[in-house]
């Protein structure tokens, strides 16, 4: 049997050589770049983000780019349209006016969003509003909420994007260089990990205990760029509100902590956090004006 199986290998063997050797190749290899036709979105974002900044933007549903634990759905057009622009005008421009130059972003920005219509459920009914990937990928969800009502709504607008979007690039910076550990020390007994959830369930029950929102307890980075993310999408007297919700020695708390970033994203970044919200905020505020839909 052996020798048989062996014969009948190398017969096998010599026919297909044979068989090949007949064959007649070609010069041109069948591995060529087909040259895909760009829409108008796509050389918007060509010319946008990818030429300036080296930043890519994928909103046509890419499945290995995506989180297969959850049932997502794709951005639609539309959609993808109203981000692409949004986001340029409210987190990109103004770092490029506060900072002087284009450098800052095409430095530390991360060089991939991924759109994704719908939201990502978790099992208890909850969902995510982003995520980041190793300060390279950040993707947003929900995009399909995204139309010409919501696109001038300002809470819309913080709650289930641009504020996971500044948070998402604050860990990117604070990675790049440290912050002081002072910031930890303000509410270091106070960080319960992955039971923030069930122990701060409103905005008021963390601030009462010096963190500007229930996620800013899981650890001190979400701390730190929750109360950057806040401070910059909130107007002052949001802020205030905010922080004020828990009573004076909570706000005490909050506020310490403000200082610290403060002084940080000036000494390590040269940017006054003053200055750049200013500027989101006239952005937002201006929103009505703002053309959403042309790519031109």
């Amino acid at each position: 049997m052996k020798i048989f199986n062996k014969f009948s290998l190398l017969l096998f063997s010599t026919i297909l050589l044979f068989s090949c050797s007949e064959d007649k190749l070609e010069q041109e290899s069948i591995f060529v770049d087909k040259n895909v036709d760009k829409n108008e979105l796509d050389k918007y974002i060509e010319k946008t983000y990818t030429n300036d900044y080296n930043i890519a933007i994928l909103y046509k549903f890419v499945e290995k780019e995506s989180d297969l634990d959850y049932n997502l759905s794709p951005a639609s057009y539309e959609s993808s349209v109203r981000m692409s622009k949004l986001l340029f005008h409210l987190g990109i421009e103004p770092y490029d006016k506060i900072t002087g130059s284009k450098k800052f972003i095409k430095s530390y920005f991360p060089k991939l969003l991924n759109y994704i219509g719908s939201p990502a459920y978790r099992n208890n009914g909850t969902f995510v509003l982003g995520t980041a990937e190793g300060g390279v990928k950040i993707t947003l969800y929900l995009l399909n909420k995204l139309d010409e009502n919501t696109g001038k709504d300002v809470k819309f607008l913080n709650y289930y994007y641009f504020h996971t979007m500044h948070h998402e690039f604050a860990h990117i910076l604070h990675q790049t260089k440290g912050y002081p550990a002072s910031f930890e020390q303000i509410t270091g007994s106070g960080y319960v990990g992955d039971s923030w959830n069930d122990i701060y369930t409103n905005d008021k029950s963390a601030a009462e205990v010096g963190f500007i929102s229930p996620y800013a307890s899981k650890e001190p980075n979400e701390d730190f760029v929750e109360t950057y993310s806040y401070y910059i999408t909130l107007s002052p007297t949001e802020w205030n509100q905010r922080i004020g919700s828990g009573g004076e020695a909570g706000k005490a708390l909050i506020e310490a902590k403000l200082d610290i970033v403060r002084t940080y994203f000036q000494n390590i970044w040269n940017i006054d956090l003053d200055e750049l919200r200013d500027e989101i905020l006239a952005r937002q505020a201006d929103l009505a004006n703002f053309d959403q839909t042309s790519l031109n």
